[in-house]
């Protein structure tokens, strides 16, 4: 297997294997390596190691050499020297009237390659803009267009949540992340508190989704019906974290129950079938099957216990009586008339 060490240079969330060579290296060690963009400073993150090759992109680069001062004080120049490209290519792209916002410049520590990264709605020509900033600052372009996460990645800060953001620190890819997300786990659709600093939503909604995906799939959700302990009601509300349910009985009286009792109780009893306005009155719609006992606000059109019984929805009809037929004149007459000596 490969002999490995792990580096990071200006893209905190992306790491290297590279070769060691002959150096003793060891953990946050400053090394001067070649990347795929160039000569970069950067260091290791894990010592060497073998690393299986299933794992190992290749090519296998090398760590040129273990940095020295002069290429610590070398960066920190280029550094300086990055916030001054930056400003003439924000007045060369004014000068050419281009829609475009440039976001970063990153050159590499041989000033071998200049990076710059800018915004744009649309596709910009800039051709002729290329060929001003390759003679005004004597280095070899390469333009990058970004989408507004990928700026926030480029420039890093600190998230609402005071850390720095994750995709300027350990997130290698960003997946998309939907408004359902926000929903899904009970949050305020306000604009500015789902948002981040890139003005999307924020990366982090995905991490806990899966959780409260399978929790609100557990528990029954606010408003439904359910049996309890102490008799038939509704959902008021749900803890997902502590799987607590807030019950509220037909009398009025709300309880707390868990969703495990809630589950139990369902296997033993199956599903409640009953209408919102009985179990509002504490009833239970149970058909044929053993139907609960009407309210006693009277409960639709009055149920009652038993076998046949259930609420006024879904109780039997009662049997029709049988109305007599009505008698002929002839036999009414005879049986009006007195009766002769």
């Amino acid at each position: 297997m490969p002999y490995v060490a792990t580096c990071t240079f200006r893209e905190p969330a992306k790491s290297y294997y590279m070769d060691p060579g002959d150096l003793e290296l060891q953990a946050y060690t400053a090394v001067v390596g070649q990347t795929a963009r160039g000569v970069e400073l950067g260091k290791v993150k894990f010592k060497p190691r073998e690393v299986p090759n299933d794992k190992i992109v290749q090519p296998l680069r090398s760590i040129m050499r273990i940095a020295t001062d002069e290429d610590i004080e070398k960066d920190a120049q280029n550094r300086l020297w990055e916030q001054d490209a930056l400003q003439v290519a924000r007045d060369r792209i004014a000068y050419h009237g281009l829609l475009m916002k440039p976001i970063k410049v990153e050159v590499m520590h041989d000033h071998g390659k200049l990076f710059l990264y800018y915004e744009s709605e649309e596709r910009v020509d800039f051709r002729e803009l290329l060929r001003d900033l390759s003679s005004r600052l004597d280095v070899r372009l390469q333009f990058q267009q970004v989408n507004p996460r990928e700026a926030a990645k480029v420039l890093g800060g600190v998230g609402p949540c005071g850390q720095p953001l994750c995709c300027a620190t350990f997130l290698t890819s960003m997946p998309p992340v939907t408004l359902k997300m926000a929903k899904e786990q009970g949050l305020a659709l306000t604009p500015n508190k789902i948002s981040g600093a890139c003005g999307r939503l924020m990366c982090c909604l995905r991490y806990e989704v899966d959780f409260y995906r399978d929790q609100n799939a557990r528990l029954p959700r606010p408003g439904s019906p359910v049996d309890s302990p102490e008799g038939p009601g509704h959902i008021v509300s749900v803890n997902i974290f502590s799987e607590m349910c807030v019950v509220q009985l037909g009398d009025g009286r709300q309880i707390q129950v868990t969703g495990e009792t809630l589950r139990s109780l369902r296997e033993e009893r199956g599903p409640v079938r009953a209408c919102s306005n009985h179990v509002k009155n504490g009833g239970s719609c149970g058909g044929s099957e053993g139907g609960g006992c009407a309210s006693t606000k009277g409960g639709g059109s009055g149920g009652g216990c038993g076998k046949d019984g259930g609420c006024g929805c879904s109780s039997k009809k009662q049997p029709e009586m049988a109305v007599p037929a009505m008698a002929s004149a002839s036999e009414a007459s005879a049986t009006l008339a007195p009766a002769t000596a």
